[in-house]
């Protein structure tokens, strides 16, 4: 095959044109089932989940991802399913889901409309709660195609390739789904969803492990796309909700008025995958993955249990009991001052403290409509940040009549502890998560490899990430006549 030549002149271990194969894929239809699956202890899906978007540990990770996957296709293989069994009743059914969808969200609105109250949030602390509950998830959007961009030179795989740049925005930062996130949590005062519970992290771990290991689940992927709703009527409950409590929803609506082209692809995909069975038992295997992969979905916390597992009483006492101590030592301060004696020598359980400073009108607004919690807080500057831990501050006080009465028999035993430093650490940038980049020496799979690192779910929302998506884009979509002129941007950079 010929050199390119840049500009530059001819370079050192040239990268040859790109070629499109249009022989057998690489990726083997798995006629045969993987590894028996166990329900044998795997890693908790948050530190799966850390330790993939971290790449420390790659090997590591990776083994643990399969295992995971493997759990939860064990747990997937008792739940129940309305997959059809046949690849021409699919149509039929996703426009029976479609409709079921918009009839609901018809009936909801009428609800509404009529004077029902809010299905979902209470009050804008729960409205936030529910952001940040759903970012482990949010945050990979489409990860679970990530694996597929190796195989760009394979056109079966481009229309699944093409949805994966779909979620990158297709380099351009405004459309980028994780970017557009980040964007919602840092304008609410949300970004400290790092030390969510386990059970928030279960969609997000199985999305990422997927992604990883595209060559052995594809059948799975196929389900999992299967199952995958851009707009459901939950989603569609929880953005016009939002919307009412003053939140941005733009983010959850963005494809509302699009065709489900994730659905689409995984029906051809699986066409080909039946076609190049040998006979029907090993058809029905494959069916048979490709249901416990739609499954996957049902795992987790889905919408209505993440709205449902808010309690504004357990988030308020989250929120104060890093004070505790002080507020104690205030409230003993100002027992001292007024002369009076009682309880207050001994350590108090906080429910019980807090009891007792509503019963001393600790709670009551004054003529500004703040209370004196709120300004020994804010004097010894113990005031959560704005966001949502302040939120829930503030929304508890303004109820603090009804929920006082019920602090002494608040269970204190399980609240979530405070998010630790480890926990806390973001995404990593490209610097710290990815070594090297490409130079004269590269050929043309160092080159391609590389711009698909910088397209991970990691980093594929940085000016890095997004220009590497645009250069992939051009690739996919115009082939090898621009390849030397991305090559030439590659190299006339320091580092994409």
């Amino acid at each position: 095959m010929k050199e390119v030549t840049l500009d530059r002149g001819v370079v050192s271990g040239a990268i040859p044109s790109l070629v499109f194969r249009r022989d057998v894929s690489s990726i083997v239809f798995k006629r045969n089932p993987p590894q028996p699956l166990s329900q044998a202890a795997s890693a908790p899906a948050r530190d799966l989940f850390h330790a993939l978007v971290r790449r420390a540990d790659v090997d590591g990770a990776y083994k643990s991802a399969r295992t995971f996957l493997n759990g939860k296709l064990a747990e997937a293989e008792s739940l129940e399913s309305d997959l059809p069994d046949e690849m021409a009743a699919l149509p039929q059914w996703l426009e029976q889901r479609c409709a079921r969808v918009k009839a609901g969200y018809r009936a909801y609105l009428a609800d509404r409309h009529a004077g029902q109250k809010a299905r979902y949030f209470s009050c804008k602390a729960h409205a936030l709660h529910f952001l940040q509950s759903v970012a482990p998830s949010r945050m990979v959007e489409g990860a679970w195609l990530y694996g597929f961009l190796r195989h760009w030179r394979e056109a079966k795989f481009a229309p699944l390739c093409k949805i994966y740049l779909r979620n990158l925005g297709d380099g351009d930062e405004c459309c980028n789904q994780v970017k557009l996130y980040q964007k919602l949590l840092d304008q609410n005062g949300c970004s400290d969803w790092y030390g969510l519970d386990d059970q928030y992290y279960v969609q997000g771990a199985i999305r990422l492990a997927l992604g990883r290991h595209v060559d052995d689940y594809l059948p799975e992927i196929i389900g999992f796309n299967l199952g995958y709703e851009q707009v459901s009527l939950p989603m569609l409950i929880a953005a016009y909700e939002l919307s009412e409590q003053e939140v941005q929803p733009h983010y959850f609506t963005l494809h509302a008025t699009e065709d489900d082209a994730c659905v689409a692809s995984a029906i051809k995909l699986l066409k080909s995958l039946l076609d190049a069975a040998d006979d029907d038992e090993e058809r029905q295997a494959l069916l048979h993955r490709v249901n416990n992969g739609y499954k996957l979905h049902q795992l987790g916390l889905d919408i209505p249990k993440i709205v449902a597992s808010f309690d504004l009483q357990k988030a308020f006492l989250a929120t104060i009991q890093p004070c505790a101590a002080y507020l104690e030592r205030a409230y003993r301060i100002d027992c001292m001052e007024r002369g009076i004696r009682g309880h207050w020598t001994n350590s108090l359980p906080l429910p019980l403290l807090l009891q007792q400073l509503c019963n001393e009108g600790w709670m009551e607004p004054d003529d500004k409509g703040r209370t004196r919690l709120w300004h020994v807080l804010e004097r010894e500057s113990l005031l959560p940040a704005q966001g949502y831990q302040q939120q829930v501050l503030l929304d508890w006080l303004a109820y603090s009549q009804e929920y006082g009465k019920h602090l002494q028999y608040a269970d204190v035993s399980d609240l979530v502890a405070a998010p630790s430093a480890l926990a806390l650490t973001k995404l990593e940038t490209p610097e710290e998560s990815l070594a090297g980049g490409v130079n004269e020496s590269s050929n043309q799979m160092d080159v391609m490899d590389y711009v698909i690192r910088l397209m991970s779910p990691l980093v594929h929302h940085t000016q890095e990430g997004l220009k590497a998506a645009r250069v992939y884009k051009s690739i996919l979509e115009k082939g090898s006549e621009l390849y030397s002129q991305h090559y030439a941007f590659f190299l006339e950079s320091d580092q994409v």
